[in-house]
């Protein structure tokens, strides 16, 4: 393995410490500032790996969607092959719940959701994945027609998520998961029997399978 070099240890406390304020304090709380307090960096030194707090959000969902792509190829060793509804179903669930059920991540994810700091971190991950749905199952949608579905799905997420945490929505975390990505699944005409079948094995998969190891801050 790379040793890291001194430029990249800095960044890697930087980001740590940054997780553990957003953590204890919240996001909008958060300063910059106190992030380089807090890692024993300069502001200068700080500034250049991070230049503001939307590039901490970047970087956080980022590690935390690789984190459990990763942890989900482990546990689909000597798993059938699936397809890319499947996995991201499969995803969705391990996603949501260790954002909705930590009161801590539950503030958090509610502050950067009003000011759509998520937004940028997650658009392009998420089309790509529904482009490859939309291949598989050979869906008729138009350029045009993909991109607006794009939007309206990220923003019904957005405020059904935001509803959820102000407890508008009274359901299971794992019922929440599961309606949010039947909508999306709907939205983009996955056949209604697909469906079904992968929101059951999602469920039984996420139920079977320890995720514990996954944290969004900390």
């Amino acid at each position: 393995m790379r040793k890291k070099t001194k430029g990249e240890m800095t960044k890697d406390r930087i980001f740590q410490c940054a997780k553990e304020l957003f953590y204890k304090q919240g996001y909008n709380a958060t300063t910059i500032a106190q992030i380089a307090k807090e890692a024993n960096s300069t502001l200068g030194s700080m500034t250049y790996h991070f230049a503001t707090k939307n590039l901490f959000i970047d970087e956080i969902f980022r590690d935390y969607l690789d984190n459990i792509e990763e942890c989900l190829k482990e546990q689909l060793i000597g798993h059938r092959p699936i397809n890319a509804f499947e996995n991201h179903f499969y995803l969705t669930m391990v996603y949501y719940h260790y954002l909705l059920n930590d009161p801590q991540v539950r503030k958090f994810y509610y502050e950067i959701s009003e000011s759509e700091s998520n937004y940028h971190a997650l658009h392009k991950s998420i089309g790509d994945i529904y482009q490859r749905i939309v291949k598989e199952y050979q869906l008729r949608i138009r350029p045009i027609e993909f991109d607006a579905i794009l939007l309206a799905d990220f923003g019904a997420r957005r405020e059904l998520t935001r509803n959820y945490l102000k407890g508008n929505i009274k359901m299971p975390v794992e019922d929440f998961s599961i309606f949010l990505i039947v909508n999306t699944a709907r939205c983009l005409g996955v056949p209604q029997k697909a469906i079904y079948k992968v929101s059951y094995e999602a469920l039984l998969f996420f139920r079977e399978h320890d995720f514990s190891g996954i944290k969004l801050l900390v």
